[in-house]
Parts: C-alpha cells; structure tokens; sequence
C-alpha cells in the first residue's frame, strides 16, 4: 500500500495527467471512489494541485459579478479596453442583453446619443408585433440626424416589425420660451406621457461639460458649459442635468432640456444604461448610488473606476 502522500500524487496523476475517471482510479489502485474524491480535495488543500482558468475574458466576468453584486444589477456587461471600437462593442453587448428579453417587453423607450447609435446599427431583424419603441427625449434636429432619438427609434422599429412614436421637438430648445410652448403643445404632452409609462427604458448618459454627443449636434456653447461647471453638473439622464448627490440643476442649459425627468426615469420597472468613455463614470455612478438604474452596460475603463 502507497503511504497517503504517494497515493495523492498517483491519484493526481491519474486523474488531471491521464484524465482517468475517479471509478476508473479506484478500481485501478483498489481504494473506494470516496477515497479518490478526498484525495484529490487534500491534493488541492495542500497545495500540490492549484487550478488556475487561463482565459482573456476571466478579469472581466469577475468585474460584472462584482458591480451586479455590489450595486444590486440585474446584468452587467463590460466591453473590453481591448476592442479596436469600444461604441461598437458596447453596442453588440445590448443587443446580446435585450433582444432575448424582448418578447416579454411591450413599451421600449429609447434616448440618444452615439453609444446607442452602435446598439440600433447591430441590431437583428426580428419581428416583434406586440412591441412598441418610444423615444424618452426630444428627437429633431439639423445636425448629426443618426443620433437623434427619432431616426434611433424609427430604424429600430423597421429592424423589429414593431410600432414607433414620435417625439415631435427638439432634445434641446432654442430658448426656455420654446420649451414651454413646446410642452403645451398636444403632441409633446402625449409622447411625453407616453414615455413615462414604458416599462423598459435604454438611454444613454454623459458628463454635460464634456459630452461628444452635445458638441457633435451643437446644442452647447462654452459659456452654457461654463455655467454648468459652476454649478458642479456631473451627469444627464433624458431631460434632468444633476450633480453628484442627484439634485437636478434647474439654471441655464439645463432647463431647456425637453423629454421625461430623472423622477420620472425612476419609476420605470426597468432601466439599462449604456455608456462608454471614463468620464461618464461619476454620472453613472450617482445613478447607482439613487437606485435608478438595473442594467449596466459599460466599457472597462469605467466598470474598473466603479
């Protein structure tokens, strides 16, 4: 008989080398299969196997158990630092995460922005006959056209054979006069009312100072941003500029803003964000901190700050 030392490492042997079964190990060494089984446990307590998982995506799996867990999320996904496009790749990660969900989704509201471009490019053809796409924010403009909630949710409706609303104004008017007679037009009421009754929302957020997606359509002047600086703005959700401890800015640019209001992005059952760039972390983080959001779609850089 093997002194037990001895017998581990034959039965290690055997079994990660040879890849023989633990039936196979017992009957070959003439010990019960219980006794192969506790052997390789104190194999692996001693020290003298350590499994390790050779895989490029192990760090970020462990990263998106880690924030679900910390911050109470239904999923996580993380775009790798790796990815020649981080947008694109983001984009690919929402479609993987909503597309299954879809069936039991009758109302999607959609934002605008960039990142949320890439997920409307990749998305399937599907169809999707009870789904309705509904923009959150205001979706007209001159500039950049294929970031604007409408031309999102239009192209998404044609992917998805579903029906579309119309979010008939700007994401951002002209003048805080143009906003009020905007909102009492019949048609903003409507879409407005109908986005706060969606039960899934995908929207995207940024840092206002510094947003690409607001240079890119020039809705922003550098004294707006000046101003927003002032007033210490770290983030925007649908029509609500906030500072880190959540409370909405109510001076300047921010109130020109047309679509539903964070209070109401709160009450929707369910809310996936997906952004890109590290300077979008301290917004995304202030919306974990209220609860707001249930799903995280994000790239590396910000799911390691967070």
């Amino acid at each position: 008989m093997l002194d037990r030392e001895n017998l581990i490492i034959k039965v290690v042997l055997l079994y990660y080398e040879e890849e023989a079964t633990q039936s196979e190990i017992a009957k070959k060494l003439n010990i019960s299969r219980p006794t192969v089984a506790s052997l390789l446990h104190e194999a692996k307590e001693k020290g003298i196997v350590k499994i390790t998982i050779q895989h490029n995506e192990l760090h970020l799996v462990k990263l998106q158990e880690m924030l679900a867990k910390k911050y109470d999320l239904k999923n996580v996904r993380i775009a790798a630092k790796k990815q020649k496009d981080i947008k694109v790749a983001a984009g690919k990660l929402c479609v993987d995460l909503i597309e299954p969900l879809l069936s039991n989704i009758n109302k999607l509201g959609i934002g605008w922005g960039s990142t949320l471009y890439e997920y409307v490019e990749q998305a399937n053809l599907l169809k999707l006959n009870h789904l309705k796409i509904i923009p959150l924010v205001g979706g007209i403009g001159l500039s950049e056209v294929r970031f604007h909630s409408n031309h999102l949710a239009f192209v998404l409706s044609e992917k998805y054979n579903c029906d579309v609303s119309y979010f008939y104004a700007p994401a951002i008017a002209d003048t805080l006069e143009v906003k009020e007679t905007l909102l009492h037009t019949e048609l903003v009421k409507e879409i407005i009312d109908e986005g706060k009754k969606v039960d899934f929302a995908l929207l995207g957020v940024s840092d206002p100072v510094r947003s690409s997606t607001y240079k890119k359509l020039k809705y922003i002047s550098t004294e707006e941003a000046a101003l927003l600086k002032k007033e210490r703005a770290i983030g925007d959700i649908g029509s609500t500029i906030f500072t880190a401890n959540g409370t909405p800015l109510k001076r300047g640019f921010s109130q020109r803003l047309l679509g539903i209001e964070l209070k109401d992005i709160k009450k929707i059952p369910r809310v996936v964000i997906i952004a890109t760039g590290k300077e979008k972390t301290e917004s995304i983080q202030a919306l974990l901190n209220m609860n707001v959001i249930t799903d995280l779609i994000i790239d590396e850089e910000i799911a390691e700050l967070l």
